[in-house]
């Protein structure tokens, strides 16, 4: 079967998805003076946002043509695609790696710093006049999405190019899914324009099948997550950081907390230090806007505080008086897990449905939540059922179960165990990714250039 059977069309849709994408282009279009405003705005707490503005229109370096084309919009869908990237770039493909934050692109800068057979730029704004542009000076042979993003122009114009268009680590929620009828069915429809779907469970590829998606065109994989390459640099961090925790009997770490935890948090932090003087916290609030807010409510309670940047690149400094230490930089979570004992993930004490588990875990960390965990029900209940994980019901539950912990250390210690098990023999999603996907590239993008 040749290549280009495999990929999918635009005649597979209705009319009535084809005319909703025109509709979503005028609405698109009539709000670009809102989303301007909103960048400029949100620049005001993340500067980056303002900086390679030309990439937003199609303008961005995209290094050969003929390269891999692969969309993380995140630092945490950059981590994700980092083995099949590495993967891809084993057998001589070059890498178009594009982002829609800040933090994703300094990600992607960070894991392939030395390789320059990965260019990097900011995804262009989902613009049918700029995604053309972008495809004109990149003229990838596929596109790669990571997760669960779906930009009608990004899927239509691509597809309409005749290139393959491919979703892996895919992460259909059930909540997303709706009643199947209305302007929610059409964008499903969307789903229709990738040639394959690679997907973590047989529940999620149910999910897929059910809005529609050709069974064929769907394969469990895993996730891969489990894939990523620990940097021996950040393990050593990680010893130096323990050390200097003066006085860290015991250490939890608050990993990825949304804004509308902290209310929880902060008084919760408070309780627990004042209960266990042999307790420290490390806390890396998901978002860089509350590395300071973080610090600054803390301090208001009086708690010492302490920033990962005033210990110096190498984290060789000493925190003799710091109860808390709050990880104020990206793409180093794998320098903050060995350090705790106990791992809190965030979005959970809030109705957002978790952040991810699988990176503590893999590092032998146990990990309690709070009760919202749909994002992530697919890791969070087979890793419940192997011990390593729980869900509380709510702020006051999670303080007290912590607080047990840290005073059953064998109970602790069969947690981390069980955490270690979990993770072990769940890689390979990436090679299997790599293997469907190759199917659809030509051999001639083998090290191709300009």
């Amino acid at each position: 079967m040749t290549v280009r059977r495999h990929i999918a069309s635009l005649r597979d849709l209705s009319v009535a998805t084809r005319l909703l994408y025109v509709v979503e282009q005028v609405v698109a279009h009539a709000m670009l003076p809102l989303v301007c405003v909103l960048l400029v705005l949100r620049a005001r707490k993340e500067p980056a946002h303002l900086r390679h503005l030309s990439h937003r229109i199609g303008c961005g370096p995209t290094g050969p043509r003929g390269a891999v084309w692969i969309y993380a919009a995140s630092l945490g869908e950059t981590r994700a695609a980092s083995p099949l990237i590495r993967r891809l770039r084993a057998e001589g493909f070059t890498i178009l790696l594009t982002h829609q934050s800040p933090a994703g692109l300094a990600e992607g800068a960070r894991l392939f710093a030395t390789d320059d057979g990965v260019t990097q730029c900011y995804v262009p704004l989902d613009l049918f006049w700029a995604v053309r542009l972008f495809l004109r000076r990149a003229r990838p042979v596929a596109l790669v999405v990571m997760e669960i993003e779906l930009w009608p122009a990004m899927l239509f114009e691509t597809v309409r190019k005749g290139i393959p268009a491919v979703m892996a680590n895919g992460n259909l929620l059930e909540r997303s899914i709706g009643n199947g009828r209305g302007v929610h069915h059409q964008i499903h429809k969307l789903y229709h324009l990738f040639s394959h779907i690679f997907t973590r469970t047989e529940a999620y590829r149910d999910r897929y099948v059910r809005i529609g998606v050709d069974p064929s065109r769907v394969t469990v994989v895993g996730d891969m997550k489990f894939d990523q390459w620990i940097d021996p640099v950040h393990l050593g961090l990680a010893r130096k950081l323990r050390t200097g925790m003066v006085g860290a009997g015991r250490v939890l770490m608050i990993a990825s907390s949304v804004e509308a935890e902290e209310r929880f948090l902060v008084p919760m932090v408070a309780r627990l230090l004042a209960a266990d003087t042999g307790l420290r916290v490390l806390w890396a609030p998901r978002s860089p806007q509350r590395f300071q807010a973080v610090k600054d409510a803390l301090a208001a309670l009086g708690i010492p505080v302490a920033l990962r940047s005033a210990l110096g690149p190498d984290m060789e400094g000493v925190m003799p008086e710091a109860q808390v230490l709050v990880g104020d930089s990206t793409g180093e979570m794998n320098a903050y897990y060995p350090v705790a004992d106990l791992v809190f993930v965030g979005a959970s004490l809030v109705d957002h449905g978790g952040h991810n588990i699988i990176e503590p875990m893999a590092l032998g960390r146990p990990v309690v939540m709070g009760p919202s965990t749909y994002g992530i029900d697919f890791m969070a209940e087979p890793a419940r059922r192997a011990g390593a994980f729980e869900s509380l019901p709510d702020a006051t539950a999670l303080e007290t179960r912590i607080a047990s912990l840290f005073a059953d250390p064998p109970a602790l210690a069969k947690m981390a165990a069980a955490a270690a098990a979990f993770s072990a023999g769940k890689t390979g999603a990436a090679q299997q990714t790599f293997a469907g996907l190759s199917a659809l590239l030509p051999p001639c993008a083998k090290g191709a250039s300009r």
